[in-house]
């Protein structure tokens, strides 16, 4: 597997990415790098930014960057003005793969990232935009974790999932470090029944429970989600109801726990598992040491619920240009969990404020201060509810500014501000928010608010 902290482009060389010969994908790479060195020393201080929407021109840029040494800045298309605001805080690419707002010119106060630091974005509830500090070789020890896993054959990826999230960047590096191949269809096409096929060895599916869903409600296609030689789901929790139906389609469904931070997954629980009834993460991989600890930060015993903290060879280095992040003792993430006693691991819930849904990580505050920015409220509250399609649905509840202020009046606004998956579902106008006398969200509340808004829709 590949190890070296360069990689050796000479690899790209080869028929591995659906849709273009291996020397063509080579001669495209060839051509980035000449791009990168033609900034010269702009580009090892400032590093190069892909903000590219094509996966293949997304593959191309990625593999130039990280064989130059420069940084590597990954960005999501669907960003907008507020996002923007904050990554030009953060960071000052030399050069841009792709169409962007910001400009290349050099600015001052801005801390750069250091050689060969590929930084992936995430969100969190700290707020706004975050860069995960990671390193080829942090990425190359997920592959070698997850290989271990599921067996040393090549990895062949069908990938539907962006390569700007960790879910989707972790299939183009697996199939690369294991000589594994990669396909970038169109998820209606997966819909459609028109899955890539591969010469060697069966093909591995990352889905986020939403997509899941969809692919399982056409039965035509269920003989081809049975042939793959494994289905990952991640990004959210997985409903009952779509774990109990891909059960009785004998779906080779891998449940598995991971983060941006620690380049995707950390553990994973077997399909035999899986298809026996279990629902849990699974036992740690390979790569991965995790542990289960209490306030005082005791380990906690089997079957006690604590936060879930992490050592892994694929662990990230930090976050740019933000405090914290990894300690000596590992990475306490938010999330809650506890050890049964087989060493599998079961997440229970998360600490923190943060919304997942259709697998996209979402800040409820920084949505909260955009629908305040607009000026048609004077107080909201944004909180993720349970749905069986999105895992979770953001609802805002919101004070009016003026008598007749009304969600449509603002969201025009809203929607020039943040990127399309940031937008509440339901906006629900209320007297007052719905707080208990603690200060916290009265759920029971929530709910009623929630039935009454959708009865009147």
């Amino acid at each position: 597997m590949e190890t070296a902290a360069n990689l050796d482009l000479k690899r790209l060389n080869r028929n591995w990415v659906r849709g273009i010969a291996g020397e063509d994908f080579f001669r495209r790479v060839l051509r980035q790098v000449a791009q990168i060195e033609l900034a010269g020393e702009q580009a090892q201080l400032r590093g190069v930014m892909i903000l590219e929407h094509d996966p293949l021109d997304f593959a191309v840029a990625f593999f130039a960057a990280v064989h130059t040494g420069v940084p590597v800045i990954l960005a999501n298309p669907k960003w907008r003005r507020v996002e923007w605001q904050e990554v030009e805080e953060l960071v000052n690419p030399a050069v841009i793969f792709g169409q962007s707002s910001i400009s290349t010119s050099a600015r001052a106060k801005v801390q750069h990232p250091k050689p060969g630091a590929i930084l992936i974005p995430t969100g969190g509830s700290s707020g706004g935009v975050k860069f995960a500090i990671h390193q080829w070789s942090t990425l190359v020890a997920a592959s070698e974790g997850l290989s271990s896993f599921i067996g040393l054959a090549p990895i062949n990826s069908c990938c539907v999932l962006p390569l700007y999230h960790v879910s989707g960047l972790m299939q183009l590096v697996r199939s690369f470090v294991t000589g594994g191949q990669i396909a970038f269809p169109e998820f209606k096409a997966l819909q459609a029944g028109e899955f890539p096929v591969f010469a060697a060895d069966p093909t591995c599916l990352s889905l986020v429970p939403t997509q899941l869903q969809r692919l399982m409600a056409q039965q035509r296609i269920a003989d081809q989600l049975i042939a793959m030689r494994a289905i990952f789901v991640g990004g959210a929790a997985v409903p009952a109801a779509v774990e109990m139906r891909a059960r009785e389609l004998k779906l080779p469904l891998v449940l598995s726990y991971g983060m941006t931070e620690t380049a995707a997954m950390v553990t994973a629980l077997p399909v035999d598992e899986f298809m026996a009834g279990n629902t849990n993460a699974g036992r740690p991989l390979s790569h991965a040491l995790l542990a289960v600890v209490c306030e005082d930060g005791s380990m906690c015993p089997v079957g006690e619920s604590g936060r879930i903290r992490i050592n892994a060879r694929s662990m990230f280095k930090g976050y740019h240009g933000r405090a914290g992040g990894v300690s000596k003792l590992g990475y306490l993430s938010d999330d809650e969990g506890y050890f049964d006693s087989l060493g599998r691991l079961h997440i229970v819930g998360r600490s923190d404020r943060l919304i997942i849904s259709g697998g996209e990580k979402i800040d409820p505050q920084e949505v909260e201060r955009a629908i305040i920015d607009t000026g048609g409220v004077n107080q909201v509250l944004v909180i993720g509810w349970p749905d069986s399609e999105w895992g979770q649905q953001l609802v805002a509840f919101y004070v009016p500014s003026v008598a007749q202020s009304h969600a449509s009046k603002w969201n025009e606004k809203l929607r020039a501000d943040l990127a399309n998956y940031k937008i509440p579902k339901q906006m629900i106008e209320v007297p007052t928010l719905p707080l208990d006398e603690r200060g916290k969200v009265d759920r029971s509340q929530v709910k009623l608010l929630i039935a009454k808004s959708v009865r009147n829709l």
